[in-house]
């Protein structure tokens, strides 16, 4: 039988990335959730509970080290390379599924993670509570800064990004009791000023989203949004892989 050109280049592309490419490192993809939810209104930014199940049982069975994105971000401060199938996990907004749905199959596979809390939503329908937020962190669960209004920074004046960036992480350490030093740009919205803003006020690392953003940068890491199509777990291993991230166009911080 004849086997057609176009899946005879796509299997040897594969074998390079898996023989070849994937020996020599990619660099350490961090995952973007937002919801975990059978029935969330925003199905773009959903991941079925089922489905979450799965991709955490695939980073289980094929050896993945799952880190803390507070020890990724040192590590990359320091100039330490972690080695393939080393991954991170975030979740954005601080959804009260995440909670419900996600942190169980977390715990279940003793794997960390890192939530966002949008401090003025705490505490309201589909939002994390204080009591919530006090669980997730004494479960080694690490809470971090989304804003207090869930604010696009580069649109803000420079006072009202401060105290955005001021006011959401003294909310959570006076409900955490202890420092907060993780941050999430909304909407990926960073520019020098406004990273300069995050590290100013104590911070000591803050995540984006993956388009335009410097891979090494501990104050505008990017990440990979993961949604209901990455229920398929070929496409799932796409990006846990690190090459998605080694194939996307990378532009500086204007």
């Amino acid at each position: 039988m004849k086997i057609p050109r176009k899946r005879i280049i796509t299997l040897a592309a594969a074998l390079l990335f898996i023989f070849v490419l994937l020996p020599m490192g990619a660099e350490t993809p961090v995952l973007m959730y937002h919801h975990v939810s059978e029935t969330a209104a925003e199905q773009g930014l959903n991941v079925d509970p089922q489905a979450f199940s799965r991709q955490m049982e695939f980073l289980k069975v094929h050896g993945y080290r799952v880190v803390p994105l507070g020890e990724l971000l040192n590590g990359i401060k320091a100039g330490k390379h972690f080695p393939a199938r080393t991954v991170a996990i975030t979740f954005d907004d601080g959804n009260v599924d995440n909670f419900e749905n996600a942190f169980p199959i977390l715990k279940k596979m003793n794997f960390p993670a890192a939530i966002f809390m949008i401090t003025d939503d705490i505490g309201k329908s589909g939002r994390l509570s204080e009591e919530d937020l006090k669980i997730l962190d004494s479960s080694g669960i690490e809470i971090g800064s989304h804003t207090a209004h869930h604010a696009f920074l580069p649109n803000c004046g420079l006072e009202e990004a401060r105290a955005e960036l001021r006011d959401s992480k003294s909310r959570l350490e006076t409900l955490l009791g202890h420092p907060v030093t993780l941050f999430s740009y909304p909407a990926g919205g960073v520019t020098q000023s406004v990273r300069g803003l995050v590290e100013q006020e104590g911070y000591a690392g803050a995540v984006t989203t993956n388009y335009g953003r410097k891979r090494r940068d501990p104050y505008a890491l990017h990440r990979i949004k993961i949604t209901a199509s990455d229920a398929n777990l070929f496409r799932f291993w796409a990006k846990t892989s690190g090459f998605y991230l080694w194939g996307k166009r990378r532009v500086e911080i204007v």
